[in-house]
């Protein structure tokens, strides 16, 4: 499904890449965690196979196509399609409902959100355990519903790929196994995920479990 090669990226020519000419694979329907750490180029990596940002060289392949060198549009579209993405600050506009932050990525100026949308909305917010929530303000809700919430925003044009970047550092262990519990939920419905995280733990909670160092695979699954 997501296959990315000989990917190189540096921040600075005078230190090492970010990451190193690294190779990988993601089989459809698979639970990839990425693990290392500060510094091992872990996020980064996951930024490139997302797409939200370009590597110096190598590629990246999805579903056959190249997406590193597609224009800047179809990358965007890509991320409001195929591809959603996580990260450990959830970023909920704090003075919209859960179910209006769920709707942010149907809406379109000042255009009325469609009844359609609303309900894909309460879809998946019902999905991720939030449907009696779907009134309250960010700062109404727990950490872990705040998170919920920001990943049913990310779902909820029908994303194929969930890309995670530390979706439980910012909680408690607790709140963190409970968003762990959904991420195994909705890829054993099919999702794939492809999440890095410093939580050995939880890491190991995914199907494959992939070590970072220096820019390279230091442990292959």
């Amino acid at each position: 499904m997501l296959t990315a090669r000989r990917l190189v990226k540096r921040y600075s020519e005078t230190e090492k890449p970010a990451v190193d000419h690294l190779d990988l694979h993601v089989d459809e329907g698979e639970f990839l965690s990425i693990t290392g750490r500060s510094g091992s180029g872990k996020s980064t990596l996951l930024h490139i196979l997302s797409s939200l940002i370009r590597p110096d060289s190598g590629e990246v392949l999805f579903r056959g196509r190249n997406i590193c060198t597609a224009p800047e549009n179809i990358r965007n579209r890509l991320r409001g399609s195929e591809f959603a993405v996580v990260f450990q600050q959830h970023y909920l506009l704090p003075y919209l409902s859960a179910l209006e932050n769920v709707l942010l990525p149907f809406m379109d100026g000042f255009a009325p959100v469609g009844e359609r949308h609303r309900e894909a909305a309460r879809a998946v917010l019902r999905r991720v355990g939030l449907e009696h929530k779907e009134r309250s303000r960010p700062g109404e809700l727990s950490g872990g519903e705040q998170q919920r919430t920001a990943i049913a925003r990310a779902l909820v044009r029908g994303a194929r790929v969930l890309f995670a970047d530390e979706p439980t550092g910012s909680l408690d262990s607790a709140t963190g196994a409970s968003v762990m519990h959904l991420l195994r939920e909705l890829n054993a419905d099919g999702l794939t995920v492809v999440m890095v995280t410093h939580n050995e733990e939880f890491a190991r909670l995914s199907g494959r479990v992939l070590a970072m160092a220096d820019g390279r695979i230091a442990q292959p699954a």
